[in-house]
């Protein structure tokens, strides 16, 4: 009878505590296990498929009634258990061992399963001198099973051993759990990974490159036996494996192709993506790896744009700086949340591929309505791909105007903030100025910022240049050391408010009472409804018959020392006067 060839999988199965890759901690708490003879009632081991926890449960029953155990616990360097020579490690390498029993727990879920357990464990070994139950995939047992095994597990025979595995410990009630020696069987490193794929396909004499390796790898996040799996396809279809072999047979879209349809997304051009996926031909790709890898790419370009590496795409990273510099982290942010809302549709509809293809061109931003297409589009129907386009696009706009929206209140927030930081510089005329003044306009990429002002505040424009060393340290520590202060003196007049009641200016010619439009005074029936009060001839009335005896010239001919004073009179003649009180 020829010999039955297995695959890579089975074929590499570990044989010896030795041969357990990635593994190390649970390794050595066993290995110590057996050479102190400190054994415990029931052990679980649990962790991610294909990292080693039924392969381990099974290493360590046959070095617990391996024949040379003794010669272990005398001197662990010299012996190796189990030894693999004698009669009991024998039988476990063919699966006729009668001490060891391992059930699949997926196909023995019941009571009465249990029950026949608990009766056979109440005999005595036959050829070692333990007798061990491996229960595989053991979260599969109904809760009537756990509770019918909780007493024997609390207290199982002396020469009984339980060994639970499962890829799923939390289904596994909390009462079983507290009565086991636990195990957590982690996922192989990539390192760890690599080179035993390199063993293998030394061994296999299979031909390969390390890109190839590494891209196994990464499919199947720490896995062995899926990794191998992988492998052994791979070597069934192609010569060599190498990186596009795998893509080929996952159905892997090419990461340079991918970021040429991201990089052309995010230009706008519709057009141009749609022949790009065309050329493609992308319905041989599989629709939820180009999603799953589209979704890391968003992912990472976000990264850079925050000035941080990211864990995945380091062999494009150069790539992937230049395309980011081209679009803003709003955008980035707004097409991974598209994406994130549609993945359920994505999920469940059968046309993936159409999902995607909507997803990409709501990327390109609004799509306009045009005629120039020789009237028939504007005629037809809309398709429905082409209706979630359209709503895409307003609620893009929507996004884009309640982004606008916040930047405006946190440019008004930056100025209020810089207002009231003006006012404790004890600068009166300054304060009063930019209280007036409000946000016109702010160029975060130009570092320039627009203040319109009232048009009268246009004779202090001289004024504020003058005091630019107090107000401009303020103003940068809002908006930036870079910024740029732009005043529009095209407001509307507003009524100022005195700065202070020290001085005032006296004009030598009467001022008029009346606005130029005024003809003539109201007439007294009329003068209520006039648009100034009563009091406002009254005011100027007081002045004519001097009200203030105690006015004094004072002498401005400094301009050192009355720089407003001077200011003043350059734009209004008269004399500078101080009332007295």
């Amino acid at each position: 009878m020829s010999e039955i060839k297995l695959n890579l999988a089975r074929k590499w199965r570990s044989k010896q505590f030795e041969e357990v890759v990635g593994q190390d901690l649970s390794v050595r708490m066993l290995k110590n296990s057996l050479f102190l003879q400190q054994f415990f009632p029931v052990y679980l081991f649990s962790g991610q498929r294909g990292c080693g926890k039924t392969s381990t449960a099974r290493i360590f029953a046959a070095a617990l009634n391996c024949h040379n155990l003794s010669e272990f616990q005398k001197n662990p360097q010299k012996q190796l258990v189990p030894c693999q020579a004698c009669a009991s490690c024998k039988a476990m390498e063919q699966g006729k061992h009668p001490d060891f029993i391992e059930i699949d727990a997926a196909s023995h879920t019941g009571v009465d399963n249990v029950r026949m357990l608990i009766d056979s464990a109440s005999l005595l070994p036959l050829m070692g001198s333990k007798k061990i139950y491996l229960i595989d995939e053991a979260h599969m047992l109904s809760k009537a099973a756990f509770n019918a095994l909780l007493k024997i597990l609390e207290e199982p025979p002396a020469s009984v051993i339980f060994m639970l595995a499962t890829t799923d410990p939390h289904k596994i009630i909390e009462t079983v759990r507290s009565r086991c020696f636990q195990l957590f069987f982690r996922s192989v490193e990539k390192d760890t990974l690599f080179q035993q794929l390199q063993k293998v396909c030394d061994n296999e004499k299979i031909q390969y490159d390390d890109a190839g390796l590494h891209q196994i790898i990464k499919q199947t996040e720490g896995s062995v036996r899926d990794a191998l799996n992988l492998l052994e396809t791979v070597r069934f279809s192609h010569k060599k494996v190498t990186e596009d072999a795998v893509a080929q047979l996952l159905g892997r879209i090419d990461d340079k192709m991918l970021l040429l349809l991201f990089k052309t997304a995010l230009s706008g051009n519709a057009a141009l993506v749609l022949q790009l996926i065309k050329k493609l031909a992308w319905q041989q790709y599989a629709a939820p790896l180009i999603w799953e890898r589209l979704l890391e790419l968003v992912r990472a370009a976000l990264w850079v744009k925050y000035n941080v590496t990211p864990d995945q795409f380091l062999e494009h990273l150069d790539d992937i700086k230049t395309i980011v510099r081209t679009c803003s982290i709003q955008q980035l942010t707004r097409f991974m949340r598209n994406m994130y809302d549609r993945e359920l549709l994505f999920t469940k509809t059968t046309a993936k591929h159409d999902v995607l293809e909507m997803v990409l061109l709501s990327l390109c931003g609004p799509v306009k309505k045009t005629d120039s297409e020789g009237g028939n589009s504007s005629s037809t129907q809309a398709t429905p791909v082409a209706q979630a386009l359209e709503q895409d696009s307003q609620e893009q706009d929507e996004e884009q105007d309640d982004d606008q929206e916040e930047d405006e209140e946190e440019e008004q927030g930056s100025w209020s903030r810089f207002v009231r930081s003006v006012n404790e510089l004890d600068e009166p005329l300054v304060t009063s100025v930019f209280q007036q003044g409000t946000v016109k306009n702010y160029d975060s990429q130009a570092h320039t910022l627009q203040v319109e002002l009232p048009k009268e505040l246009v004779l202090f424009s001289e004024w504020l240049e003058n005091t630019k060393h107090l107000w401009l340290p303020l103003l940068q520590k809002q908006f930036g050391n870079a910024i740029t202060l732009q005043p529009l003196f095209t407001g509307a007049a507003t009524t100022v408010k005195p700065v202070s009641p020290r001085a005032a200016t006296r004009p030598e010619s009467k001022p008029a009472t009346q606005p130029r439009e005024a003809k003539a005074a109201p007439a007294p029936a009329q003068q209520k409804n006039s648009q100034y009060p009563r009091t406002f001839g009254k005011r100027y009335a007081r002045r004519e018959v001097n009200l203030f005896p105690n006015e004094a010239k004072i002498d401005t001919s400094d301009a050192s020392q009355w720089p407003i004073a001077h200011l003043v009179k350059k734009h209004f003649s008269g004399t500078i006067t101080e009332i007295r009180e």
